[in-house]
């Protein structure tokens, strides 16, 4: 399969994740032909996920089957997509007003926990630039603990450019106080 950039590859996951309209963790050629219509898209297209995707030639694609195929890990995808469906359904945890996020692809639950993480190391150090190691450390330990290892954290302050990879839905960047902090996840090699 040809790579795709990791905003590609997170539009992938998210379209299949929401063609499975019945639930069942199982995309139909019912559920890609409804798509393909709702989207405009040729019915070639169905062939084509068919083609990457349906492992067994059954004429469905498991989400076992995809995940496979797109190197990802089945169960981080069905919390991505309970936790996106609380967000259409308003009930994802709000970010506090003072943390203003630059960038993200994770899902509302998961920034609101990073930021919830970051607010109460900072508190721990009260701000001590000198101190400012050991939030990051934290921060690292914790991420790799309850998201996956391989995180990467930055803190800093003052402007930034940056471009970098990351799994998909594993990235944010965000601005609390004075500090920006920048994570994201990396493949375990």
């Amino acid at each position: 399969m040809a790579q795709c950039s990791t905003s590609d590859l997170e539009k992938m996951i998210a379209k299949f994740l929401e063609i499975d309209t019945n639930k069942d963790e199982t995309v139909d050629l019912e559920e890609l032909r409804a798509a393909c219509l709702a989207e405009k898209l040729s019915i070639k297209d169905i062939q084509n996920w068919l083609d990457k995707f349906d492992t067994d030639e059954n004429g469905k694609i498991t989400l076992e089957e995809f995940c496979r195929a797109m190197g990802l890990k089945s169960e981080e995808m069905r919390d991505e997509k309970s936790q996106r469906e609380k967000e259409r359904a308003g009930t994802a945890p709000k970010i506090a007003d003072d943390t203003t996020i630059i960038a993200s692809t994770m899902s509302a639950d998961k920034q609101a926990d990073v930021v919830r993480k970051f607010r109460e190391l900072m508190k721990s150090v009260s701000g001590k630039q000198d101190e400012m190691n050991a939030v990051v450390r934290q921060m690292k330990a914790y991420m790799d603990t309850k998201y996956g290892q391989v995180w990467h954290i930055i803190i800093m302050t003052g402007s930034y450019w940056m471009k970098f990879s990351h799994e998909p839905f594993m990235s944010i960047q965000f601005k609390q106080g004075n500090h920006i902090c920048m994570a994201w996840r990396t493949p375990r090699g």
